[in-house]
């Protein structure tokens, strides 16, 4: 297929509902980080991290792929991309240095100056945050942003993508669908031999294949989208079903990229009223990054436990992601 006939398809309406599935996802992830870090199920969100991330990752697959077709170039596709990721990341990691500060065992001097912040600093500006995921003297070298790990693989895939289209052009969709079954069934083959020999690199490896396989699912979305959108409530029922599959089997694993796309697909595209929801911001991205360095940032207060307390740290999260998207964030991405 040439890139005029990836395109030559009726487009994706930009009547849709990612913005609200992003800020649900968003809100996922907040609460299940919430319940962990205060070690509690307090909150219990109905949709899994797991499931949130991969489908963070599904969506980013679509629009990203689309996104790299119809750029002008590459220079053109790559800089988009790195203006959204990058200027909230880089000040959640600077911020968070003067954040802590007043919480951290060390004096000024031994904080700012120390080899242990020149690692963070180092490890976590060039994405490579399981080196050094701490700040010096706070909570014992804690991980003070547990989203950030993601990061690197969205890029990654980001700056793979136009080979994916490249080859797309050369041969017929159907290889995307070959190319997301063996990215998936590797990916739960890994994780499975971690599960039996207990080495933690195999799950590792296998939780970045996931989620390249939930990025390539995405992309077979888009190529599929028109035979999607005729059989969309076909599929919908038996995907949803794999969905609900509690502590699933290895074969339904491998399959989930796939049923995962099939929901995000018809819920993106049906329930009109939702259309509108992007209109106060693109906030899910800011909430994702921004959140985990609030919440422990409110520990570190001495805020409790609470209903009240979860209100109003989530209060926090919704207006700085506010305030980033309206500031900073969308300000960046009107000058690409």
């Amino acid at each position: 297929m040439t890139r005029r006939d990836l395109l030559s398809q009726q487009d994706i309406s930009v009547e849709n509902n990612f913005d609200f599935l992003r800020f649900l996802l968003a809100l996922s992830v907040f609460c299940t980080h919430y319940d962990r870090i205060f070690g509690e199920y307090f909150i219990n969100f109905p949709i899994t991290i797991s499931r949130s991330v991969s489908s963070f990752f599904v969506i980013s697959g679509m629009l990203i792929f689309r996104s790299c077709l119809r750029s002008s170039s590459l220079r053109s596709f790559w800089e988009k991309r790195f203006r959204r990721i990058l200027p909230a990341y880089v000040l959640i990691v600077l911020l968070v240095v003067v954040l802590f500060f007043p919480f951290s065992s060390l004096g000024v001097r031994d904080y700012l100056f120390s080899s242990d912040m020149v690692k963070y600093l180092f490890a976590n500006l060039t994405t490579l945050n399981f080196l050094h995921p701490g700040l010096p003297g706070v909570m014992d070298g804690a991980a003070v942003n547990p989203s950030l790990w993601t990061i690197k693989i969205e890029l990654l895939l980001y700056l793979s993508t136009p080979l994916w289209v490249m080859l797309y052009e050369r041969f017929d969709r159907s290889l995307s669908l070959f190319v997301v079954a063996i990215f998936s069934i590797v990916s739960v083959l890994l994780r499975w031999h971690a599960d039996v020999t207990g080495v933690a690199v195999y799950d590792l490896v296998g939780k970045w294949g996931s989620l390249s396989a939930c990025y390539l699912a995405g992309i077979s979305l888009y190529l599929y989208r028109d035979l999607l959108q005729r059989y969309k409530w076909h599929l919908f029922v038996p995907c949803l079903l794999l969905l609900l599959v509690a502590d699933a089997p290895y074969v339904v694993e491998a399959v989930l990229p796939f049923a995962l796309g099939v929901v995000l697909f018809v819920v993106a595209f049906s329930f009109p009223f939702l259309n509108g929801f992007g209109r106060i911001g693109d906030l899910s991205y800011g909430i994702y990054v921004y959140h985990g360095p609030i919440i422990f940032f409110t520990i570190c207060l001495g805020w409790k436990l609470s209903l009240l307390g979860f209100a109003a740290t989530l209060t926090i999260t919704l207006l700085v992601a506010f305030l980033s998207w309206h500031l900073l964030e969308k300000r960046v991405l009107k000058r690409s």
